[in-house]
């Protein structure tokens, strides 16, 4: 292994998204303070033993096996504002090349988007450690979670046997091709607009440009926040100033972050184009989903 888990970006930026059902939730690393949680999460799974006998039927034997996960695996954690802790995926090393994976949902939470997003953070995770594959079993019987691993990425490495299947995902086809930075696709010709300019200007933009989306920064540079052509739809908006309609929560990313962090942002959001940004938060560029294909056609 090249790296540790607390080299990785999730560590340092743990990743953000919406579930299907419209609630925020954070994918972070397990830290000391969760732990416990993270055995409650697993004491209250109901029913018990429902994946590969798994978790342990009995509260002691169950809080046995959640402990030597936190102890021999690297894990990241789904947290929601409203339900607490509501999902987990380990990696468990096999060798310096190998791990293998297990990922849980909370019952309730099931097929809301969040095993996905869980499943795609680990594999960065494992990608920056430095990994060349990873390996699970899945019952024959779980379809849906067949389906979300296929999605992103895995493989069946034999045939279906009478109860589970294994699958593997080679991280080695991806390495070359995401082991770069935004920096290196991101567009740093912007077009950008004043909070203080009228709406009329932004439209103008709009109609010569042919773009979606205008950031809007300051005299100093600094991103205060994004105008869409949607936002300019009712004609009462055409009279105001870019400051009063402009959306202020913008997603953001840091030129220094892996491409896989913003595949995972488009993946997860509806947005086409993130503002690049520096840590005093002044624009540096934007990247779009068509960069990133950009890229991969070039490396293909």
């Amino acid at each position: 292994m090249n790296r540790t888990v607390e080299e990785t970006t999730i560590y340092s930026f743990p990743h953000a998204f919406i579930s299907k059902k419209g609630e925020p939730i954070l994918v972070t690393a397990l830290d000391e303070k969760r732990c416990e949680r993270l055995i409650e999460m697993y004491l209250a799974y109901e029913p018990k033993g429902s994946f590969h006998g798994l978790p342990p039927m009995k509260d002691e034997a169950c809080v046995k096996w959640v402990r030597h996960m936190i102890q021999n695996g690297i894990n990241l954690v789904a947290l929601s504002f409203g339900e607490g802790m509501v999902g987990h995926v380990a990696l468990f090393p096999a060798n310096d090349r190998l791990c293998e994976m297990l990922v849980v949902v909370s019952p309730p939470l099931q097929n809301t988007g969040i095993g996905t997003e869980l499943v795609r953070c680990s594999v960065q995770v494992a990608h920056e450690i430095g990994f060349e594959s990873i390996e699970l079993s899945v019952e024959t019987t779980n379809v849906k979670a067949r389906h979300v691993y296929k999605k992103c990425g895995f493989e069946y490495r034999s045939p279906d046997h009478a109860r589970e299947v294994d699958m593997v995902l080679d991280l080695k086809r991806y390495r070359d091709t995401v082991n770069i930075t935004v920096a290196e696709i991101m567009n740093t010709r912007v077009i950008t607009i004043d909070p203080d300019q009228p709406c009329k200007a932004a439209l103008e933009t709009f109609l010569t440009s042919h773009l979606g989306t205008l950031p809007v920064v300051d005299g100093d540079g600094k991103l205060v926040g994004i105008i869409s052509k949607t936002d300019l739809l009712l004609p009462s908006k055409i009279a105001k100033r870019v400051s009063d309609i402009l959306t202020r929560q913008v997603i953001t990313v840091r030129g220094e972050s892996p491409i896989a962090k913003v595949v995972r942002m488009f993946q997860s959001t509806k947005v086409r184009c993130i503002p690049v940004v520096d840590r005093e938060m002044k624009l540096v560029g934007v990247v779009g989903r068509q960069d990133v294909l950009a890229h991969y056609a070039k490396q293909l």
